[in-house]
């Protein structure tokens, strides 16, 4: 019986979000740290990519190996301690678990701690010296990572999320966990990872997977695939917010014929320098979005118009509490508006005051003084108070459960802010329905989400507006001191040439 182990260590790290990173940032989140069979039982049958790979273990008689699983939501570099702590627990389950057939993992490609800029090649470099250079090790990973030559020699194969918003990690593990089956069998040579990083450093507002220059660049990979020797091509639009010397796009192939496998990479590297452009994208400041929105309002419908604050995604390491949107649509009088926001302090203060108390509050503004905004003083009043838990529906959460803390209603005029203790993009339907909103309903939503929101609320809404307001995930990479990223890259130095290998 083949022994497989399976973990997860997962962080999309912004350099320039001002929220911390520590080894809490991951104990905190859902599920906090799982370790061993504690991993094996949560995610069971759950539409994740552990889930995945669990599912083919068991339709293939293996016996699985759970190690850890830890994830937390993007946030800035992440601590040296919680790096090695994370690591040498997942270290620590491979040590103990004795001779291995594989080694399945669910990583991000974009973490950055304070004492490995690459992240995923340092634990995938720790896990090989464990394990032998023998043993397959298979990654799953989000398309938005930042991908190095270093972890691809650590690795025997990588599948990448072909879906943006990300509504397919489960499907990703499946595909993973199907290839290592084949190989164990002998029906698939022993895979190699291939590597081409154009010099690019996109903007994620544009790597939407339905259309634009994502959608063809899969469909490309799609072409190679379908061809022998070719495993499988993974696309990565790169993270910009994660401020080091490899960060942007790459394009990863695993194939079973070398000299195919690189000939592919540079191909498409060079295919996806010619449409560089089209990952660039116009979004209206604060003043013009909001005036956009009303008047659609305005005009009536039967389905709401969204705003979504794409700069403070929290998703993204946006802090979820930037105020200059919320306080123009205060200042405009927006009433039917409905708003989700961060911010514990003002949670408490409305559970101390209670249903139906009134007070002055002082909302959003405080993660990152007033680089973003300014705390808001308001007049509100308490109308839902909620522990925050729900079981999300959506594409994106598929039947999790979400876990907001104590969240309250507070309306303010005729607007509704919904307000979380714990920070998190809005993604699902049911960050409204917690308190009672019904968001179909709604004339107006604003949503602090950049693009995973879509899968859920795009079927109800009339139009999204996204907008361009401060934050620390803002898609204007300008507005950013870049220390690290390496020069000259596009768009930062919009003039250069590069003819690819």
């Amino acid at each position: 019986m083949p022994r497989i182990a399976v973990g997860m260590i997962s962080h999309e790290t912004n350099s320039f979000s001002p929220i911390a990173t520590t080894l809490s940032s991951f104990a905190e989140e859902r599920f906090g740290v799982l370790e061993g069979d504690e991993l094996l039982r949560d995610f069971a049958g759950s539409k994740t990519g552990i889930g995945g790979f669990l599912e083919i273990g068991e339709a293939q008689g293996w016996e699985m190996i759970g190690t850890v699983a830890a994830s937390a939501t993007p946030s800035a570099n992440v601590a040296a301690a919680a790096h090695d702590g994370l690591k040498g627990k997942l270290i620590e389950h491979l040590r103990a678990a004795g001779k291995l057939d594989g080694v399945l993992l669910h990583l991000h490609g974009a973490m950055l701690s304070e004492n490995a800029n690459d992240a995923e090649g340092d634990i995938c470099r720790s896990v090989r010296e464990v394990i032998g250079l023998d043993i397959p090790l298979l990654v799953e990973l989000d398309l938005h990572g930042n991908i190095t030559a270093e972890f691809c020699k650590a690795v025997d194969g990588v599948f990448v999320y072909i879906t943006n918003p990300h509504i397919d990690p489960y499907e990703r593990g499946l595909e993973a966990a199907e290839c290592m089956a084949r190989i164990l069998k002998g029906e698939l040579p022993r895979p190699k990872v291939y590597i081409s990083k154009p010099p690019m450093l996109p903007a994620t507002i544009n790597m939407r997977t339905a259309e634009g220059p994502m959608k063809a660049l899969i469909e490309r990979g799609d072409e190679w695939e379908a061809g022998p020797g070719i495993v499988n091509v993974s696309v990565f639009g790169g993270f910009p917010f994660a401020d080091f010397e490899q960060a942007g796009t790459s394009i990863i192939v695993t194939a079973i014929d070398p000299e195919l496998g690189q000939r592919c990479a540079n191909e498409m590297g060079r295919y996806a320098w010619s449409i560089r452009d089209q990952f660039l994208k116009s979004i209206p400041k604060v003043p013009e979005a909001v005036e956009r929105a009303l008047q659609l309002v305005a005009k009536g419908g039967d389905k709401p118009v969204v705003l979504a604050d794409v700069a403070d995604n929290p998703g993204g390491g946006g802090s979820g509490d930037t105020t200059e949107l919320l306080r123009e649509l205060i200042r405009r009088g927006a009433s039917g508006a409905a708003a989700c926001v961060w911010d514990p302090a003002a949670v408490q203060q409305a559970m101390a005051l209670g249903i139906g108390g009134e007070g002055t509050f002082q909302i959003g503004g405080h993660a990152a003084g007033d680089l973003y905004g300014a705390p808001i003083e308001v007049q509100g009043r308490v109308v839902t108070l909620s522990d925050g838990s729900f079981t999300g529906w959506g594409p994106v959460v598929r039947g999790r459960a979400v876990q907001c803390g104590p969240t309250a209603r507070i309306d303010v005029g005729g607007m509704k802010l919904v307000v979380v203790s714990i920070r998190q993009a809005a993604n699902d339907q049911g960050y409204f329905r917690v308190v009672g909103i019904q968001p179909e309903r709604e004339p107006l939503l604003v949503i602090k989400s950049r693009g995973h929101f879509r899968a859920d609320f795009e079927p109800i809404a009339q139009t999204i507006i996204e907008v361009d307001a401060p934050g620390a995930a803002n898609p204007n990479l300008e507005r950013f001191e870049f220390q690290h990223v390496r020069r000259p890259i596009w768009p930062l130095d919009r003039d250069m040439e590069w003819v690819g290998q």
